[in-house]
This record gives C-alpha cells, sequence and structure tokens, in this order.
C-alpha cells in the first residue's frame, strides 16, 4: 500500500512489463527454491522496495514433526541470520529465542500469539535450523540412548559436542572421552542435579546445560516424564479442595510436570512435592521423547 502511495507502481501507465517481470520471478523463485528476493523498486539500484517471500509445505511435516506443547523449549541450532525462512514473525522472536524459555513464555514475551510462534518454530525445525526439547531442570532424570554407540565413529559430532559444550573458548576445550564418559552415566532413576554433584563437570570446562541440550537435541539422551493422575475422579472431594492452585483437567494422565507448570506458572519443585507426596494422586513415568 506505501509503495502504491509513494510510487504509483500499480496505477501508473508502463508498468505492465515490470509488473509481469516481477509475478514471473516470484513464480520460479517459489517453485524452484521455496524462496524469492524480488526488487520491486522502479530504480534497481533502490533496495529499499525488495519483497521477501518463502513456502513452507507443512502437509507431510504434519505427520513426521510431532506436535509442539506450551512448555515446550525451542533450540536454535543454525544460523539464522542468511536464512531465507525470514518473516515478520520470526524476526520479532529471534531476539527471545534464548534456548530457555518454553513456548508458552516465547508467546508472552514476545507478544506474539502462541500458535504463531509454534509455527515460527515448526519452520525452523523444517529448515533444520532448530529443534524443541523439554526444559532441563537439576529435578529431571534422563537416561542414555543407544546413540551414543555411533557417535564413537562419528568425528563430526565429537567435534561439534566438544565445541558446543565449553563453557570457556579460552581454556582447552573438553576432551571427548570426558563427554563419552559423562553421557555414559546417565543412568534411569539418577536426578541431574545429584549427577553433577558427583561428576563436577565444570572443572574440565564443560557446561553441564549445554552437555544435556546437544544430548538431547542429538537423541543421545532422553527424559523420563512425570504424569500425575487423581486417583478419584468422581469421588466427592475435588483435587481443587486438596490443591487449590490446580484443577483436574490438567490430572488425567495426559499432562506432564512440565505442562502443569507452564500452565498453572508454578514451579516444578512445589508442584512435584504437592502431588508426589500426596495419597490422593499417583504418578506414571514414561520415557516419551526429549
Amino acid at each position: 500500500k506505501i509503495f502504491e502511495q509513494e510510487n504509483e507502481f500499480l496505477s501508473s501507465e508502463g508498468k505492465d512489463e515490470r509488473i509481469g517481470e516481477i509475478i514471473d520471478r516470484m513464480y520460479h523463485g517459489i517453485n524452484e527454491y521455496g524462496h524469492c528476493t524480488v526488487n520491486c523498486s522502479v530504480n534497481v539500484q533502490d533496495k529499499l522496495n525488495v519483497i521477501k517471500l518463502s513456502y513452507v509445505d507443512m502437509s507431510d511435516g504434519d505427520q513426521s514433526m510431532p506436535p509442539i506443547g506450551d512448555s515446550d523449549v525451542p533450540i536454535v541450532t543454525g544460523d539464522l541470520q542468511d536464512s531465507p525462512i525470514w518473516d515478520l514473525s520470526l524476526r520479532e522472536l529471534y531476539s527471545f529465542l534464548d534456548n530457555q524459555k518454553p513456548i508458552r513464555l516465547l508467546a508472552m514475551k514476545s507478544h506474539i500469539h502462541i500458535d504463531q510462534v509454534r509455527k515460527c518454530v515448526r519452520s525452523l525445525i523444517y529448515y533444520g535450523l532448530g529443534a524443541v526439547i523439554s526444559p532441563i531442570q537439576y529435578s529431571n532424570t534422563y537416561y542414555v540412548t543407544e546413540e551414543i554407540s555411533k557417535a564413537i565413529y562419528d568425528r563430526k559430532l565429537q567435534e561439534e559436542c566438544v565445541q558446543y559444550v565449553a563453557i570457556n573458548a579460552h581454556d582447552p576445550p573438553p576432551l571427548w572421552e570426558d563427554l563419552f564418559n559423562l553421557y555414559q552415566t546417565f543412568q534411569t532413576g539418577i536426578q541431574l542435579k545429584k549427577l553433577f554433584v558427583v561428576e563436577k563437570p565444570f572443572r574440565k570446562n564443560i557446561n553441564e546445560r549445554r552437555l544435556v541440550e546437544f544430548g538431547l537435541v542429538y537423541g543421545l539422551l532422553k527424559r523420563l516424564h512425570k504424569y500425575p493422575i487423581y486417583k478419584n475422579p468422581v469421588g466427592n472431594k475435588p483435587p481443587e479442595m486438596l490443591l487449590p492452585y490446580i484443577n483436574r483437567n490438567v490430572l488425567g494422565g495426559q499432562h506432564s510436570f512440565d505442562d502443569i507448570c507452564v500452565t498453572l506458572d508454578f514451579k516444578l519443585e512445589k508442584v512435584q512435592h504437592d502431588l508426589e507426596f500426596n495419597r490422593e494422586f499417583i504418578v506414571i513415568i514414561q520415557k516419551l521423547g526429549v
């Protein structure tokens, strides 16, 4: 609209050939590459009036890509500066992507609708520039997967891991052997806090959080998720009487502790304590996703 008001681009005579050229470049760019950048200025040296379009086909991704929940944390794995996926929403969201904020908090901080935030994250995943993991808490429990055996022969993955988890680039980098041994210590039933208290990875220039991030993104680690269930759903004592801040809609076994904490804006330690030590609730532990 502004371009037309300032330059009469569509209404003035003699522009038919230029418009046809622009449409043709859009058509071929979108169909051949999935994106295009077209200079629409009358003077081709003027780079102020540029159209950038990108097309993302989510028809196949809907089946292969897992749903993104409110508590999922987007992890940026590639360089977005030269990426063709930039749009207005992602440009606004970019400064809030710190590999720590869950989807719901990103929506609140950026003032972008949560569904649009999900679409931006799905685009990152589709282009191989991002992933999603569950929130990392010291009370979480993780276990090493069989993928760790493949990492023994993958030199590129080893180098990426060493670079990713290093605390200080000026200090000697961590040894892959130390990282491999650390991943091997992730056993079912051991909380992250207890594991790191014993192993003290920071002494070897290893960032604890980024070690877990890398393991989750590349499938070296998976997390045990906890799902609370109210044992008396049709009884006379609703869960709200036991815990005023909670409601029975999140106590059917479909919502993890992460989902409940993000939805209700409560700390994980409090929710876990209140539900795990109350006889009216049971907690199911499952190996699902990251």
